[in-house]
């Protein structure tokens, strides 16, 4: 069964800068599709159709002049037959793009592996398939593998096929490799076409081999815009990335305790803080007030004191009604004594909130959580498993909240780890832990001198952890950045932060970076949602033409690609705010 939530999956789109998905609902294995492949689509914004060979076979006119053509259904060659593959190729020629997921060549036939540049394994082995544990990047010079860092493997949660192949001529490249130097993703022309070739099986995008979100995304989705003719348009994610800070422990009370956001804004960045509510001393809301009104910082309730939280309860247990009662007013009384407004991002305290608070959200201005559970889920209990979208995975998502909470919108990236050390029960449900050795979710944890621990700051480590959660992001096209805590950060000197972004940059040098604060990220996570990249075509002259149905709070910024030499780049085409339907040309 598929992992990825259905009802947000499929939602095709037309004209001439669409791609056209391949595939055969008579077969078993179209029931990956969603989970492979549609809920991807969905998420980064791709406009696509589906042609069902189940109901038709293809034709000339179907495939002529379209963006790409995309096959993630496994044995799909039998269903093609050898026209469809003899028409798959004759659209390459004529400047299609093709990208196949499907690793099963030997359905596609010899004209096919030979178009692909691509023969059988050694022979008298007996085997066309191997099992593959890891991919490797072996080639980060091309566009589609070029953030990854060289030879670095990505492992998978258990085998999965792959076809055996050599390389038969030197107009191939292969960009990954398995752990025994086989080809996985080879690219090559093919006429006037741009061809992306996967060995590696389509259940690699499920969750129970390795899944979407978990290090190969760049892989996927830069290989569709690659191949895809030009100018192609996508509704992803920008690039954004966002810090989030927060104090537990009290520890942010005077105004001089907020030294590290100076050094945060040397860099751009404008970081989400979650406040210690009864801590903060009149010169600390100074300082609070200065960052707030100068868009330095973003500034959200997280507990009241060290002891006591806000969101469910104490030592003592759940809160009554009368205690938020109570809580929420106090809340609201020092933000207005402060001259600071609240972010509207529900900042709960070990993810933990209660169901007796949630009828005060709209009245403390909450519309979006920065995580995923539900009220009532201590740390320590047994948690809904709800399958947010894009993905249906708890870790990374942006989907609203189930009934009857579905007012508040979930904006989370979580480090792809963290869900390794879950307990799932049979009906779903799991316990949750904090992740472990250096897969830890705060990119301090343990790598500093916090609590009189007889070791120095380990900056490069810290440095080299806050890339690699930011690069998961963006690679997956969510959001970077990640999180820690006032108990870690008060252990860095104003030089050591420093230091540690300095180096950060330097690991995330190669990556488009635009940072923002959390409130951008939510708002505009949720009218990406919101809204769905209907059509797009492009005319004889030359003018881009997209419409956008739906809702949107804050503008769009479309991604427009087009091809320099092999290379691809992109600008941003701007959606204004629109309720119901906006058309844009450019």
């Amino acid at each position: 069964m598929s992992k990825a939530p259905s009802e947000t999956c499929v939602r095709t789109s037309t004209g001439n800068r669409t791609i056209l998905v391949l595939a055969d609902s008579s077969s078993a294995y179209s029931l990956h599709l969603p989970e492979v492949l549609y809920s991807a689509l969905a998420h980064l914004g791709i406009p696509y159709e589906v042609w069902d060979l189940a109901g038709a076979a293809l034709d000339e006119d179907s495939l002529s002049g379209r963006a790409a053509i995309v096959i993630a259904q496994e044995h799909l060659g039998s269903s093609l037959g050898s026209r469809g593959v003899e028409l798959l190729l004759k659209a390459a020629e004529a400047g299609t793009g093709v990208v196949n997921f499907d690793q099963d060549l030997s359905l596609y036939g010899s004209a096919y592996q030979e178009a692909m540049g691509l023969a059988r394994g050694p022979q008298g082995s007996g085997m066309d398939m191997e099992g593959v544990t890891s991919v490797v990047t072996t080639d980060t010079s091309h566009f589609i593998s070029s953030t990854r860092d060289a030879s670095a493997d990505v492992f998978l949660h258990q085998p999965v096929a792959a076809f055996v192949a050599t390389l038969s001529d030197n107009k191939s490249r292969v960009l990954a490799e398995s752990q025994s130097g086989a080809p996985l993703l080879v690219v090559r022309r093919v006429g006037g076409g741009r061809v992306v070739q996967w060995l590696l099986a389509p259940r690699v995008w499920t969750q129970c081999y390795l899944g979407h979100a978990m290090g190969l995304d760049d892989l996927f989705w830069k290989g569709i815009i690659w191949a895809a003719r030009k100018p192609f348009v996508m509704k992803a994610m920008p690039p954004y990335v966002r810090f989030r800070f927060d104090d537990c422990n009290g520890l942010w009370q005077n105004g001089e305790d907020f030294y590290f956001v100076d050094v945060l804004n040397e860099f751009g960045h404008v970081p989400s803080m979650g406040l210690a509510m009864r801590a903060v001393t009149h010169d600390g809301a100074e300082r609070i007030r200065g960052l707030a009104d100068g868009s330095r910082a973003e500034f959200t309730p997280h507990t009241l004191t060290q002891s006591e939280g806000l969101f469910y309860g104490d030592d003592e247990g759940e809160y009554t009604e009368e205690q938020f009662r109570a809580i929420v007013d106090e809340t609201k009384s020092l933000f207005a004594k402060w001259g600071v407004k609240s972010s509207p991002i529900l900042c709960d305290h070990e993810h933990t909130w209660s169901w007796r608070v949630v009828p005060f959200m709209k009245e403390l201005g909450m519309e979006f959580k920065m995580n995923i559970t539900m009220p009532g889920e201590r740390t320590q209990d047994i948690h809904v498993d709800w399958r947010p979208a894009p993905y249906g995975s708890m870790d990374y998502s942006l989907d609203y909240l189930p009934e009857p909470l579905n007012n508040l919108f979930v904006v989370f990236n979580h480090y792809k780890y963290f869900g390794h050390s879950r307990s799932y029960l049979p009906d779903g449900r799991f316990t949750r832990a904090a992740g472990f050795g250096e897969f830890k979710w705060d990119f301090l944890n343990g790598l500093t001198t916090y609590q009189g621990q007889q070791r120095s700051n380990q900056i490069e480590a810290a440095a080299r952890r806050l890339a690699e959660h930011t690069r998961l992001g963006l690679d997956s096209l969510f959001f970077g950045g990640s999180v820690s805590h006032s108990h870690f950060i008060r252990e860095l000197s104003a030089e050591e932060w420093r230091a540690l972004m300095v180096r950060y940059e330097e690991l995330t040098a190669n990556y488009e970076k635009i940072n923002v604060g959390y409130n951008q990220v939510a708002h505009y996570a949720r009218s990406k949602v919101d809204s769905h990249l209907s059509h797009v075509s492009v005319d004889d002259s030359g003018t881009t033409r997209c419409r956008l149905v739906g809702r949107t709070t804050v503008p769009l910024h479309l991604y427009e690609f087009r091809d320099v030499d092999d290379w691809v780049e992109h600008r941003f085409q701007e959606v204004p705010v629109f309720d119901g339907t906006q058309e844009v040309s450019f």
